[in-house]
């Protein structure tokens, strides 16, 4: 009994001290990414204008580790391309513009807003009619309770999952333009056009992040793990893009292109 004792105590000294060896590891990443996202934003410097126009597709842009107030990605040019050709099929400005007009017009929200609709009223379906979408959105909502403090009525108003589609716009704009398939006023202006469609549809930065996790829950099945840090950095801490710009864009600050 006692060796047994030893040998779990053993045991759990080594699996306290891997939690120790990964948390720490991670903060060290983390401190690596974050000082040269702040050596890329003081090397490419943007007018708080075109930051705020940016902090639509911040959600996305922090998964990526990337800097949400400009333009440049820290990714090689190369890797850029094979990912945008092979996520999106975006090869070159036809492709980018097609894509890009989709998101700003269509987008996933066309199709599954109304299964957004339905879920919240308590509708159930099968997985052949819906796949995992009903589980993604079910869990969405516990992990946003659990480690984001939101509530029931933080879910209430949203209606959309607009957001998943204006994100995605951004950073696709963004990406088309290092790419050489848009001009940067081509690119602002499919962003700009995003920020606008969202400033108009939400009323605050948590709205925008709950549209854009029940996108990523029921229109591409996935578990929102993955993006909780981006909505915990962006909401709450006190120098984050989202705490300094507001989610409205007023008159003054449209057409500045």
């Amino acid at each position: 009994m006692k060796t047994l004792l030893i040998i779990v105590g053993i045991i759990a000294a080594i699996v306290i001290l891997l939690i120790i060896g990964l948390i720490t590891a991670s903060k060290r990443i983390e401190k690596k990414n974050k000082k040269l996202r702040e050596e890329m934003e003081m090397a490419n410097t943007l007018p708080k204008e075109k930051q705020h126009l940016l902090a639509y597709g911040a959600n996305l842009s922090l998964y990526r580790s990337e800097s949400p107030r400009i333009l440049a990605v820290k990714v090689d040019y190369e890797t850029l391309k094979e990912g945008l050709s092979a996520s999106w099929d975006v090869s070159n400005t036809e492709e980018a513009v097609q894509t890009l007009e989709w998101l700003l017009t269509e987008g996933h929200r066309t199709r599954y807003d109304q299964l957004l609709i339905a879920l919240k009223a308590g509708q159930t379906f099968t997985e052949d009619e819906v796949g995992k979408s009903q589980e993604c959105y079910e869990t969405a909502q516990e992990v946003m309770m659990k480690k984001l403090s939101f509530t029931k009525s933080d879910f209430d108003q949203i209606d959309t999952i607009a957001a998943w589609d204006f994100d995605r716009a951004v950073n696709i704009a963004r990406w088309s333009y290092i790419l050489g398939y848009l001009t940067e006023e081509q690119a602002w202006g499919y962003i700009e056009r995003a920020a606008d469609a969202a400033s108009q549809l939400f009323e605050s930065w948590k709205d925008y992040f709950i549209s854009f996790a029940f996108g990523r829950a029921i229109a591409y099945e996935g578990d929102i793990y993955d993006i909780l840090w981006n909505g915990q950095k962006l909401l709450n801490e006190k120098d984050s893009i989202w705490n300094e710009f507001s989610i409205k864009r007023s008159r003054t600050t449209s057409q500045i292109i």
